[in-house]
Formats: structure tokens, C-alpha cells, sequence
């Protein structure tokens, strides 16, 4: 069998041999072992009225295996249906349609396999319900998912000095949360259940459909982070599959070095996984509090492990990914934005050791309901910088990320997603 094998042979330059995997566990290209996801997808299985989707990977595999199919036949579906140019690598002109069958026959496609292919399998398995605009340039996208469920997805416009203009799209792994931050409007509805990688995948997609709409080039979309609806570490093995459909040269070929993975680290061991399984990804962990008892405050999953614990794992991932980790610290006025706190998140990052610190980046407060029950708000502008300043004079790289207000007119600012329409 070669399940996972095909498509990560896509293209023989950036892959390896792969041993056959077992039905609970896959390869990557280098060859590490991935556990399956803390959580199984929840998405059903395929029927007439509900064909599988291109970008379910595992159904492609089994697909390409049943009808005799050649590594070089998966190559040229994706090479067709994401419409690359004669370099035959990376996105330049999305589409939401299936190839049609001359299309694929055109190009030595098995014509019996290609019938059964588009009998089989949609373009996409999930649809934009909803586009919200935001008065920053971005976007905010409602999905909705096969199992009727949906998700969001945002869009962010990030305009630079010497004028050029990049976006960067914020994908959602799960529907709802199990993780309940006191801040975060997601976790109040829970976890509805995880994205297969599919879903995951397709999210990048439409952002890249809605863009070419409005005659943004493909190309523009440069970065990912999986900063959406839920904890991309609950559901691990999904997440890990769509890192490497994002990465991988036959399909969307980002660079890991752009996509980032935030997560609140519910255990501490899953970001030495994520160290060992993908370390070329950018990691960011939700903080919020440096010392053991201000972090509980804002984080409930932290009271299961220690900060030491957690100090120690970023360590590790220093370690075996050669870059430090991004502290993401959410500022709520008299709550976490005091001088105290501000030593006490000094000292934890100096701790780190003298290479490989983390960069720490203060994210003012964004109004949420889930926050008005503990009546947080956001901290002046004064105190922020009083916060970054001590910082700096500890020297400790950090920045304020003013930006993350952008989008709250869409409520597609950072801690509001919650399916709101």
C-alpha cells in the first residue's frame, strides 16, 4: 500500500521512500513517525451527496492504489486541478471546479480511472457561507463543513512601509475548543469536533478563491497560522497531515518558515512532538501569565501542568528546531498587565538560556463576551507601554502587535471567533 506514500513522492526531489504505514500511523518524507490525532476527525464518510474532497489526501492515496495509478498520475491531478504553471510547483491560479476529463485524459490520464475520479470526488468538500469584510483590508470567511457545522476562517492585509501588500490567512483546526481560555470567544461553545486535514486544507484554498476575486494575485498569500476556532495540538495528526499539504512542492508550496502553529501547549510533551515531527514550523505558545498561579487565570488547561514543565518544552523545541518560540501574552487591564507580571514574564524568557530566546509579543485585549463575564478590558495605551518598555529594558525582544485590534468590526480580531454571523 502507499496510503500517504504517493503523495509525498509527488515530487521525487523533495521526497524519500516510504515504509508502508500502518493504518494508524503515517510517515512524513523525512521519515518520522506521526501518532494519530489526540481526537478523531469528525467528519463523515463520503456518499453520493457528499463526494470526497481532492484535498482528502488519505482518499486520493486509496483511490490512486485501487485503479493502478502511477505516482506520476497524482502529480498531474494536482498539477491540473491547482492549475501551476510548466514549473509544475506551488499555486498561480486557484480554481473551485474539478479538471474536466479531457483535461485529465489530455495528459495521459487514465480514461476508465479519470471517469471514476470525477464520479468520485468533488473540487471541495466545504463552501463560503459568508464573507464579512474588514474596514483593515482583511476578511473574515464562514465555512460550512460536510457534517453542517461551521467554521471561520480570517484573512489579514498586512500593508508594509515601501508599499507592497502581503496577507496572511488564520486557518481553523477544530470547530469549538475543549480549552476554554477566560478571554476567548471560541471556548464558550466548546468542542463541536475536529477538522479532517481536507477541511483544514480547503480553508487555505477559499482564501486564495477570494482573493483572486478581487484580482489580488495568488502569490500574495504568503503566510499561514493556525491561530483560528480551536487547539491545533487536540487534534494533532489532522493538523500535522495539512502542514504537509501546505509545504509540500506538488501542492501549495509555503515554506515552513511561513506558517506558524499557536497553541496553549495543553500538555507540555505535545510541543516536544511538534519539535521532533515538524521543526522547520514556527511555533507560538499562548502564555498569558508567567508564573504559575497568573496563568491559570487566564489559561484552565495550565492547571494540569507546571510552568517549569512548560519552560522546560520550550527548551526542547529550541533545541531541535534552531529558532526560539513566540510568547504570546494577551494584556488585560489589572489582570495580568501589571509591573510584577511584567519581571515575572522578563525573568521566564531570560530563563530560556543566553541563545535561541523567545520573541514575546503583547496582544492588547480585544472585547469578547467570553471576557466581559470576568469584566476584562482592554489596558491604556499608557500601561501597554509601560509593559513593553520594562521589557525592553530587561532585554527581552518583544513587540506590541497593535494590529491584532484589526478586524474587530468584522469580529475576525484576535479572541473573537465564534461563528457569529
Amino acid at each position: 500500500m502507499f496510503l500517504l506514500r504517493i503523495y509525498l513522492l509527488l515530487c521525487a526531489s523533495t521526497a524519500t521512500a516510504l515504509a508502508p504505514p500502518t493504518p494508524t500511523h503515517f510517515r512524513l518524507a523525512r521519515g518520522s513517525l506521526i501518532p494519530p490525532p489526540l481526537l478523531p476527525p469528525l467528519a463523515p464518510n463520503a456518499t453520493p451527496n457528499n463526494p470526497m474532497s481532492l484535498l482528502d489526501l488519505d482518499s486520493i492515496e486509496h483511490f490512486a492504489e485501487s485503479h493502478g495509478l502511477k505516482e506520476a498520475h497524482v502529480s498531474m491531478l494536482y498539477n491540473v486541478f491547482l492549475r501551476r504553471g510548466s514549473a509544475g510547483c506551488g499555486l498561480s491560479e486557484p480554481r473551485s471546479d474539478l479538471p474536466s476529463l479531457s483535461e485529465l485524459t489530455d495528459k495521459s490520464f487514465p480514461k476508465s480511472a479519470a471517469s471514476s475520479l470525477l464520479s468520485s470526488f468533488s473540487a471541495l468538500s466545504t463552501s463560503v457561507s459568508k464573507v464579512v469584510p474588514s474596514s483593515s483590508g482583511g476578511y473574515r470567511l464562514l465555512i460550512l463543513l460536510p457534517t453542517g457545522q461551521s467554521i471561520e476562517t480570517v484573512i489579514i492585509k498586512h500593508t508594509h512601509t515601501n508599499g507592497k501588500t502581503r496577507y496572511t490567512v488564520c486557518l481553523s483546526s477544530q470547530v469549538g475548543c475543549a480549552r476554554a481560555c477566560s478571554f476567548c470567544a471560541t471556548g464558550t461553545i466548546g468542542l463541536k469536533e475536529n477538522l479532517p486535514a481536507s477541511s483544514i486544507l480547503e480553508q487555505f484554498l477559499h482564501a486564495q478563491l477570494l482573493l483572486a476575486s478581487k484580482d489580488i494575485p495568488a502569490s500574495s498569500l504568503t503566510n499561514v497560522v493556525f491561530m483560528g476556532q480551536g487547539e491545533p495540538l487536540d487534534n494533532y495528526g489532522e493538523v500535522l497531515k495539512s502542514l504537509r499539504g501546505l509545504t509540500h512542492q506538488c501542492l501549495f508550496n509555503l515554506s515552513p518558515s511561513r506558517i506558524t502553529v499557536s497553541t496553549v501547549a495543553p500538555v507540555p510533551s505535545i510541543i516536544k512532538r511538534l519539535a521532533d515531527d515538524a521543526p522547520a514550523v514556527n511555533l507560538a505558545v499562548s502564555l498569558h501569565g508567567a508564573t504559575q498561579e497568573l496563568r491559570e487565570l487566564t489559561v484552565p488547561s495550565a492547571r494540569g501542568t507546571s510552568i517549569e514543565e512548560l519552560g522546560a518544552a520550550l527548551d526542547y523545541h529550541a533545541k531541535k528546531s534552531g529558532r526560539g518560540a513566540m510568547l504570546e501574552y494577551l494584556l488585560i487591564d489589572g489582570v495580568n498587565d501589571g509591573d510584577l507580571a511584567a519581571e515575572s514574564l522578563a525573568s521566564f524568557a531570560r530563563a530560556r538560556g543566553s541563545q535561541l530566546k523567545p520573541y514575546v509579543n503583547l496582544i492588547p485585549y480585544n472585547p469578547t463576551l467570553a471576557g466581559a463575564a470576568f469584566s476584562y478590558k482592554t489596558p491604556t495605551d499608557e500601561r501597554i507601554n509601560s509593559f513593553h518598555a520594562l521589557l525592553k529594558n530587561e532585554k527581552i525582544q518583544s513587540s506590541v502587535r497593535w494590529s491584532s485590534a484589526d478586524g474587530r468590526d468584522a469580529g475576525a480580531a484576535c479572541g473573537q471567533l465564534v461563528l457569529g454571523e
